[in-house]
């Protein structure tokens, strides 16, 4: 495959590039116009004319909050892109989202057995993109999603999906791509820092937010962020977006609109009891990493480069994202547009991003080709900005380690461990996974107080801290549940994953030394996951079986 991009100027000029290329002799093309220019009847005019043109093209196009094209930033310009495959299929449909339109029709018209990716552009404003994305992803799990949704240059008034038939205000225009030879790959880069105490989710319905801890979000941003950023919302707080965990995953939520009842439209869902904490971008951070995600991004054969990234972004980074687009253009030529939301999929997760840069990487060929990052000039930024966002992002990681981890023992602490239990239940619902719960507790810990002090004691529970930490994997999570017991979640576990944990641990510990201790040991319960637990039925469970296991002789562990 190869990839064509064009700044528009005229449409002589149009159909020389056309030509010049030998656009017209491919049988399979997608078309992606990024308009900058907020004008209607120029859009359908442009894109009806490329049709005609073109007429085995698929064409699909958005406005935007400014255009990519070959690592360069424009703006209230028209980029279009021109991507030909030689074996690839392609095909395209508008779908108004009104009362009539069913998600399933995607599948029926557009997926094919073989198609690896699909590329939907969506309005900005009215629809519920997160309700969207869902919704694909379920007809075709294992198919990758990239997109965005339309901008109009940060106006927040008016945004247009279109293809060469139509354009509308609440629609999405989706493309798939389906070919046994297609290589597609997707990722993206936010490194947005979260500031500030997690705050949980009292009132929302899908992507309007009402309420954080109780408290009106109106009222919420007025008080962390100040009378005259509350005032002027949605404009003045793209740079400060809600973080949002899901998974593995930090999903960054921006408003869009304000509400007369004072709540807020975000580009994304939330569900109630969902955690989210205030996050700011801090220029050094955001561009410090730039040779390692194109070492990571290099192992990707990559022919064209679609990119979609966050107006905001855009508006805190300016120029320096520069470094950003550079990097990507130095795996494949670059084209794509910045949007009020980004979609994205890759394995298990499909979410509905904001602030980051998302990009799909295509290819009919499975060869790397060798490739070098390209360097930017280096570009100077105010010192004492970067003096105060550097003393932010550090004290907020001390404070947010004293209110996560225990302090005897480093690890995580039952207030924590109370956060992510929940978390986990609702990404087991949404993406039906798996996982286990582990529950220990040290057998006869009063008595080595009683013996040796609580000195001892104190070494006997960080040695045992540690012992679990150098034997968990990266993604499983380990607390202090409370004086000598300790609880963990085993991710994607089955119960005799789970007793295999546990044999491993007791042999780490009967092979361990505690002086002056001769011999420690721990009783187990150990339980998993079922389609309908909340914390406290899980929860019961397993302090159910670890109770038998101590009524047990201890030294054992108990299923429950």
């Amino acid at each position: 495959m190869r990839s064509f991009n064009l700044q528009y100027e005229d449409k002589n000029s149009l159909e020389q590039f056309i030509k010049s290329h030998s656009i017209k002799n491919y049988g399979n093309i997608l078309i992606q116009i990024f308009s900058g220019l907020l004008d209607e009847e120029y859009i359908l005019d442009l894109s009806s004319y490329i049709k005609k043109l073109l007429p085995q093209a698929n064409i699909i196009g958005s406005s935007t909050s400014g255009e990519i094209c070959q690592g360069k930033i424009y703006d209230n310009t028209v980029i279009i892109s021109f991507s030909i495959f030689k074996d690839t299929v392609v095909k395209s449909k508008l779908y108004n989202l009104d009362e009539n339109f069913r998600v399933e029709s995607i599948a029926d018209e557009l997926i094919l057995d073989n198609t690896k990716a699909l590329i939907v552009f969506s309005d900005g404003l009215k629809s519920n993109a997160d309700k969207i994305l869902k919704g694909i992803y379920k007809l075709k799990p294992e198919m990758l999603i990239a997109g965005g949704r339309a901008g109009d240059n940060a106006k927040f008034k008016k945004t247009y999906i279109f293809d060469e038939k139509s354009c509308s205000e609440e629609a999405c225009v989706i493309a798939t791509l389906s070919g046994d030879s297609l290589i597609a790959n997707s990722d993206y880069i936010l490194n947005w820092t979260p500031i500030g105490r997690d705050m949980i989710v009292t009132k929302a319905d899908g992507n309007i937010l009402y309420e954080l801890d109780g408290m009106p979000i109106f009222e919420v941003y007025r008080k962390y962020l100040g009378e005259e950023v509350a005032r002027n919302l949605p404009k003045t707080t793209m740079e400060f977006p809600l973080i949002v965990k899901k998974e593995n995953l930090d999903v960054a939520r921006d408003p869009l609109v304000k509400n007369k009842d004072g709540s807020l439209v975000f580009a994304g869902n939330f569900d109630v009891g969902d955690s989210v904490r205030f996050s700011f971008g801090s220029v050094d951070d955001i561009t410090a990493d730039i040779s390692k995600n194109f070492d990571d991004f290099n192992k990707f054969p990559a022919e064209s480069i679609f990119v979609y990234s966050c107006a905001a972004r855009k508006s805190l980074l300016g120029k320096k994202l520069l470094d950003e687009l550079n990097m990507l253009e130095s795996l494949a030529p670059t084209v794509g547009f910045f949007t009020y939301g980004e979609y994205f999929h890759t394995s298990n997760i499909a979410e509905l991003l904001n602030v980051t840069t998302t990009f799909l990487a295509l290819s009919e060929s499975s060869k790397i080709k060798q490739r070098s990052l390209k360097k930017n000039p280096v570009r100077e930024y105010d010192l004492v900005k970067r003096a105060l966002t550097n003393l932010v992002k550090v004290t907020t990681q001390e404070l947010e380690h004293l209110s996560t981890h225990d302090t005897l023992t480093s690890i995580h602490n039952r207030m924590e461990y109370t956060k992510r239990i929940g978390l986990k239940i609702k990404n087991a619902q949404r993406y039906d996974d798996s996982f286990g719960l582990i529950l220990m507790d040290i057998d006869h810990f009063k008595q080595i107080n009683d013996n040796y002090g609580h000195a001892v004691g104190d070494e006997v529970l960080q040695k045992i801290a540690k012992l679990f930490m150098e034997n968990l994997r990266e993604d499983d999570f380990v607390a202090r549940w409370g004086g000598e017991e300790f609880i963990m979640i085993v991710n994607h576990a089955n119960v005799d994953g789970l007793k295999k944990l546990i044999q491993k641990l007791q042999k780490k510990i009967e092979n361990a030394t505690f002086i002056p201790v001769l011999k420690l040991t721990l009783s187990f319960g150990l339980t998993m996951y079922v389609d309908g637990d909340d914390e406290n039925s899980l929860f019961k469970r397993v302090d159910n079986a670890m109770y038998v296991a101590k009524e047990n002789g201890r030294n054992t562990y108990v299923v429950g």
